[in-house]
């Protein structure tokens, strides 16, 4: 990659947090047991797809930083930072996988938010199992890990269907998905 479209990707990565960190403000729904539905991460998903994971990885680490200090990030400890914020939105470089393949906006974004789901579980069994309900979703709470696997497929899988909503609309628009979801790796 010439040092052009170095600068190129950076730059884009650059404008794609900035667009990110704005539309986190705007959520779409809050739960009421933590977390949100906005389209923060659709700017993320679009760069990961236009750059591939090599790229995305550095995005997804400091929009994850400016997630939870911009964001207003609700952390117990150190390692509850890192693992609902850092770690769960740098594991969205994964959507980066599907840059240039055929239908890769959908898999990838899948993929992707099966590893925030990973980071958030881990982090709901280990460290938030203190303040799990007795009953959740109608199903009595006897184990953390069930009911984090519960609490964190819900957000995950309601932030990603709105995601594949947006990003299947710039799919289906021809100038929208020549200009914003053709790969930009090895141009």
């Amino acid at each position: 990659m010439t040092q052009k479209n170095k600068i190129r990707a950076l730059t884009e990565g650059a404008i794609m947090i900035a667009a990110a960190t704005v539309l986190g403000y705007f959520r779409i729904f809050r739960f009421p047991f933590g977390g949100s539905i906005d389209l923060a991460l659709v700017p993320i998903l679009v760069y990961c797809l236009r750059w591939g994971p090599k790229y995305s990885l550095l995005c997804c680490f400091v929009n994850g930083l400016l997630q939870y200090f911009l964001g207003g990030g609700i952390a117990i400890s150190w390692q509850s930072m890192l693992l609902d914020y850092v770690v769960a939105y740098m594991l969205v470089f994964l959507c980066g996988f599907g840059c240039g393949k055929k239908f890769g906006w959908l898999w990838g974004t899948v993929l992707g938010s099966f590893g925030r789901w990973v980071s958030l579980t881990l982090s709901g069994g280990l460290l938030w199992y203190m303040y799990m309900p007795e009953v959740f979703l109608g199903i009595p709470m006897k184990n953390p890990w069930v009911y984090s696997i519960l609490l964190n497929g819900v957000l995950v899988l309601a932030v990603m269907a709105v995601d594949l909503v947006v990003l299947g609309i710039m799919q289906s628009v021809p100038a929208l998905r020549k200009i914003v979801l053709s790969s930009q790796v090895g141009e």
